[in-house]
């Protein structure tokens, strides 16, 4: 089947100076600079590496890959225009031709190669995810066929992953002296990264696709809240990340900003080791479900803007859901206390908590008040919060034991860093692989009649939801973002964040 989808820099009279500094009342932006807060710095901007969404928002505005998720949660043609299943085990990708890097290198059928090679050689977050290609082969300069190791239906959607590299500068830099100056083939092109400040892009006036609408775009980091609304009211920023809701009414009647939300694809859950340790009884796993109460959590910390616990890891659009298919966990501490009981923990036992700090909203709260509640069935928290680069490190790094607070887009068959899917077993990543969800994962890929394929990843979230229990479920996010009135922007519900059309009014 082939698929074809598709300044007035230097101000002279002073008063402008101090009108800058009054709340509603902001200095001319004459050269459309944009200005970004973030919730944390990357680590690096190489996607191979650095595999969070907040230096995702950064590197993909200056790397691309062969296909392009959608704000819509599909995927579209990219670098890679079209692709055509040869045989069951075998795609071949046509490029598109006239893509040329920011450093001039051309891309092609080699670029491919190389790229893949460092994703599946790489020891960073992407480690995994292209196991399942087994060979890469060059057709002609714009075709490359992708061997895989079974038949594999899904491939088209993770190639949304794969960025491209240029082969002769990424081979000569290595992957950490690139992820601090990358070069890529995207809209914006790198300019200077002063760590601990800002990291600064500037538009690719030889972009393949629609030229930038921007200037410059300025990137910083601030992890509290109301440092960067702070910003946003004295039009420092244009845009904010992750706002609470305890500082939306803040935003909303400051005169110079507005809130602009999106329903989610991220879920906050625990991830547990499910090998050593209490939480190796799928009944402790079943008992932590039942001790966290989810609903006074979004009340008393979210305010109500986050959405309640769920079932399974099938959601609202993806093939196979089906609405009310599966009950949520309830919140129940004595039967909480039962099953810890049944588990040989009658009295509880101690265990690590590790969380971020400022990495998803109210995380660090989440975590204490989560905490508490383990408390009351005799589970005892030594929580430790770390900022987010260490966090992600640390965790990815081994098999941590007891608890983490994790948060994901459970888009299901992407090579999304998720507890169950695209890891190998034994991957210190895939804490809640075994044996069983190793297989599911494997079989959905393969199946390609629909029907068998909707039956078969039913079967795999019954498994994970009623048999395995890997996490605990715990609510959607809400994504809350401050936006100056001077600039035309809308979010994403997936975090990615979209600066092709930004405008200035």
């Amino acid at each position: 089947m082939k698929i074809n989808r598709f300044r007035f820099r230097n101000l002279i009279i002073p008063i402008l100076a101090v009108m800058a500094c009054v709340p509603g009342l902001t200095q001319a932006n004459n050269d459309n600079t944009l200005k970004v807060a973030l919730v944390a710095e990357p680590r690096l901007l190489e996607p191979s590496i650095d595999t969070i969404k907040p230096s995702l928002v950064i590197a993909m505005t200056m790397l691309e890959p062969l296909t392009m998720n959608t704000a819509e949660g599909g995927y579209v043609p990219w670098l890679a225009e079209s692709w055509t299943a040869v045989d069951q085990n075998r795609w071949r990708l046509t490029l598109k031709k006239g893509v040329q890097f920011h450093n001039g290198e051309q891309f092609n059928a080699d670029t491919v190669i190389y790229s893949l090679g460092v994703f599946q050689n790489t020891q960073g977050g992407a480690r995994g995810w292209y196991s399942y290609i087994t060979g890469v082969e060059k057709v002609s300069e714009f075709e490359v066929d992708l061997i895989t190791e079974s038949p594999t239906t899904t491939l088209p959607a993770t190639l949304a992953f794969l960025f491209m590299f240029p082969p002769e500068y990424h081979g000569e830099m290595g992957s950490d002296e690139f992820g601090q100056n990358p070069v890529g083939t995207g809209p914006f092109k790198f300019v200077k990264w002063d760590k601990g400040v800002e990291l600064v892009v500037e538009p690719n006036s030889g972009y393949w696709g629609d030229k930038p609408t921007v200037g410059n775009i300025h990137f910083r980091w601030l992890p509290d809240a109301s440092s960067r609304v702070a910003l946003l009211e004295t039009g420092e920023v244009h845009i904010a990340q992750n706002i609470p809701p305890a500082l939306m009414s803040r935003v909303d009647n400051s005169g110079v900003s507005r809130v602009e939300t999106v329903k989610g694809t991220r879920k906050a859950f625990l991830r547990m080791n499910v090998e050593t340790g209490p939480t190796a009884d799928v009944r402790v796993r079943m008992a932590l479900n039942h001790a966290i109460d989810v609903e006074s959590i979004i009340k008393a910390l979210f305010q109500g803007r986050a959405y309640g616990r769920d079932a399974g890891f099938l959601l609202d659009g993806m093939e196979g859901h089906e609405y009310g298919r599966l009950t949520p966990f309830e919140y129940n501490p004595d039967r909480a206390k039962a099953l810890l009981a049944e588990a040989g923990y009658p009295d509880g036992f101690k265990t690590t908590f590790h969380h971020t700090i400022g990495r998803y909203m109210l995380d660090k709260e989440s975590a204490e008040a989560m905490a508490a509640q383990l408390s009351e069935v005799g589970i005892e928290s030594d929580l430790i919060g770390l900022e987010p680069g260490a966090y992600f490190s640390k965790v990815s790094a081994s098999r941590l034991e007891g608890l983490h607070f994790a948060a994901s887009a459970p888009l299901f068959m992407t090579p999304l860093y998720h507890p169950m899917i695209e890891f190998e077993l034994n991957k210190p990543y895939g804490y809640g692989a075994d044996a069983r969800s190793d297989s599911f994962t494997k079989q959905a890929r393969a199946e390609v009649d629909d029907k068998a394929r909707v039956a078969l990843l039913q079967d795999f979230e019954d498994y994970v939801f009623k048999g395995h229990v890997p996490w605990v479920w715990l609510w959607h996010y809400q994504e809350i973002y401050g936006v100056s009135n001077d600039i035309n922007w809308k979010p994403r519900s997936d975090q990615i964040m979209d600066f092709t059309k930004v405008t200035f009014k």
